[in-house]
This record gives C-alpha cells, sequence and structure tokens, in this order.
C-alpha cells in the first residue's frame, strides 16, 4: 500500500545528486519503481488520450521542391515558425545511413563511461551542452517522467567542438547542417543575417 505523504522534494534531489539519470536505476536493476515516477492513484481519471480528428496537426515542411518552388517553402517556414513555433521537416535530403550514425551518437552518450557522462551532467541553463534527467525534475507536480535527455544548444552561438562529448560529435555535426540549412531558408524571407548561415559544420570531425 502506497502512502501518499512523502517528501517528494527530498526524494528528487537524491535522485538528481546521482548524476547517473533514469539509466542508473535501470544499470542497478532496480526491483520497484521509486515513487517519485508513480503518478498517485486515483490521479488519473481517464487514461484515454483526449485527442480527435479535427485537431490541429504540427505543420509539415516538404524540402523535395525546395529548388523550384522556394518562395513557397520559405512561405510555410515563415508561418509555422511564426504561427507554431516549431514544425516538422521532411524530405531533407539526409540520407538514412546519417540519421542512423545520429541515432548511434545519442545511443553512445548514454551508454559511454559513467564518470566521463557526469562531467557533463548540469542544471545550468548557461551551458551550451547540457545533460540530466527530467529539465522540470523540481517543478513537476505529480510524478517525474522516466527519462534522460541532453540537449545541444545551438543558436545563436554554436558550442566550441571542445564542449562537446566526443562520443556524440557525429550526431552535433550532422544536426548543424541541417539546422544550417533552415536557417538560411529563414533568412531569405527575413533578409537577415544570421552567424549559422555560414557556420562550418566540418569543424565537429
Amino acid at each position: 500500500m502506497e502512502t501518499k505523504d512523502f517528501d517528494t522534494y527530498s526524494e528528487r534531489t537524491a535522485f538528481d545528486e546521482t548524476k547517473e539519470g533514469v539509466k542508473g536505476l535501470v544499470d542497478a536493476h532496480i526491483t520497484e519503481i521509486p515513487r517519485i515516477f508513480r503518478v498517485p492513484q486515483g490521479t488519473l481519471s481517464d487514461k484515454k488520450p483526449s485527442v480527435s480528428a479535427s485537431d490541429p496537426t504540427i505543420p509539415i515542411i516538404d524540402f523535395a521542391d525546395v529548388h523550384v518552388s522556394r518562395e513557397r517553402i520559405v512561405e510555410k517556414i515563415k508561418d509555422a515558425a511564426g504561427n507554431w513555433g516549431f514544425f516538422q521537416v521532411i524530405n531533407y535530403g539526409v540520407p538514412l545511413n546519417v540519421l542512423e550514425e545520429i541515432q548511434e551518437g545519442v545511443r553512445r552518450f548514454f551508454e559511454q563511461d559513467l564518470e566521463v557522462k557526469k562531467s557533463y551532467f548540469t542544471r545550468d541553463a548557461a551551458k551550451r551542452f547540457v545533460y540530466n534527467s527530467n529539465f522540470d525534475l523540481y517543478s513537476s507536480s505529480l510524478c517525474v517522467g522516466w527519462r534522460d535527455s541532453f540537449a545541444c544548444y545551438m543558436a545563436p552561438d554554436p558550442p566550441n567542438p571542445e564542449e562537446l562529448p566526443v562520443v556524440s560529435m557525429i550526431f552535433v555535426k550532422n544536426f548543424l547542417v541541417f539546422l544550417c540549412l533552415v536557417v538560411e531558408h529563414l533568412n531569405q524571407e527575413f533578409e537577415s543575417d544570421h552567424p549559422l548561415q555560414n557556420y562550418d559544420a566540418d569543424g565537429y570531425e
């Protein structure tokens, strides 16, 4: 029988201070999910998502025809960026093997030596590369998500290669190539110049 009155802040802090994240729990072969990850009983009245066919969908930008209908693509990016703040890009010319390398780069980061990985653990938003478990660890009210994440902030100033984990360099390089492509299209619409537009991704070898 689970008790509702436990010190969730202390337990979250103890978890955070290990710097091992959810993967650390898995590697420790725990036999019970810690309470901070469990939704209190009776909290969810309806477990089914309330999504219907009429709900808005995430804007999709198709780069397949960018060379023949550049203005239309730029207009779609402008609309999605201005009204949504995010969008999905398809047919952007990145080969499947590169996408697989990006996924492998992410996997290598989380599978690397624990002490090396811990050196990147931070909640300092000013860092260019951030690894932690649950960015909202101390602000989520009900429970903590079963996830570990890393973020690499590429704009307005991309990080120096030496700030990044060696095992994830291919991930950063290929993401930067893609980001530069999007920035180039946005710059054409806004007639602005962004430092990423002419950034050399080859520096992330």
